[in-house]
């Protein structure tokens, strides 16, 4: 079921990554007054095949020397699907078919029939933005795998608990700031251009494997969609928000956060963000 979700997080990456780090790493030390201990901070991409997810002997240090995890979401949280539910169907009475053009309804139907093998039917009062859910294993012919997952069965193993720093309200809150028929324009683009989408989440992954920020910037910046529009909303005010519950979590125990690369950079992401309470952020180089 986590796989279902994992769209509201890749869009942040995907199609909102923002100005480049200054220094290349996915894994950044946390550090200074209020800490007792370092806590760590990964950079996550929320869906790969498993081939390409990459544990490095620094992660497996940092995790190890860390008390908890910390992701976006609770993801073990048993109550995380029902709370997810809630928010994942179409205000009123409206239906999928309502925000697509009859003849991309159709296609819609068609290919989810002949590619995934289900009716569009059960679906047709869900948001756009959960059919992604259904897309991202045929975008990168496999089964999907995310970072997050890891980790997770990293802390269980050793006995650690996972924790969230934003509920599920507040992170769907923010998504809602994507008009619904923009949502649906998102889907047909994905589903009529297959063979682009997959050459662009290949890309990505390359990029990602290589640890290569500045590229994926560089990537996303010239893939002609337009970023800037819902910044504020996915991006910037989620960052300001997290800076006192990442300073609270860390201030109680040493931690490992795991959230979407794409909130890292800028003047407005969390490493700048960090640094501007006084904490010293460094790249550990793996």
């Amino acid at each position: 079921m986590l796989r279902f979700f994992t769209p509201i997080a890749i869009l942040l990456l995907t199609f909102l990554l923002p100005a480049p780090a200054s220094s290349q790493s996915l894994l950044w030390k946390i550090e200074g007054e209020g800490l007792t201990a370092p806590s760590y901070l990964y950079g996550t991409i929320h869906a790969v095949c498993p081939a390409d997810v990459v544990i490095t002997e620094a992660m497996k240090d940092a995790v190890g020397n860390t008390a908890q995890v910390a992701l976006e979401l609770d993801l073990d949280d048993p109550r995380l699907i029902v709370e997810m539910g809630h928010y994942s169907f179409l205000p009123r009475d409206s239906t999928l078919s309502d925000l697509f053009s009859k003849e991309d309804y159709t296609f819609l139907e068609n290919w989810f029939r002949d590619s995934v093998g289900v009716s569009l039917t059960p679906m047709n009062n869900i948001r756009p933005l959960f059919l992604f859910g259904l897309l991202i294993g045929k975008a990168l012919n496999c089964t999907p795998k995310s970072y997050e997952e890891v980790f997770m069965a990293m802390a269980k193993e050793q006995g650690k608990e996972t924790i969230g720093i934003e509920t599920p309200q507040e992170q769907l809150a923010a998504f809602a700031t994507i008009p619904l028929t923009e949502q649906a324009g998102l889907v047909i683009q994905m589903l009529r251009h297959m063979d682009s989408t997959r050459a662009a989440f290949h890309t990505m992954a390359e990029l990602y494997e290589k640890q290569d920020i500045e590229g994926l910037y560089r990537f996303v910046q010239n893939s002609g969609i337009e970023y800037g529009r819902y910044d504020a909303e996915l991006l910037t005010k989620r960052n300001h928000a997290w800076i006192p519950r990442i300073l609270e979590i860390a201030g109680v125990k040493p931690t490992y956060f795991a959230v979407g690369a794409g909130h890292f950079a800028g003047e407005n992401g969390i490493l700048a963000l960090l640094k501007k309470q006084g904490l010293r952020v460094t790249p550990v180089i793996q």
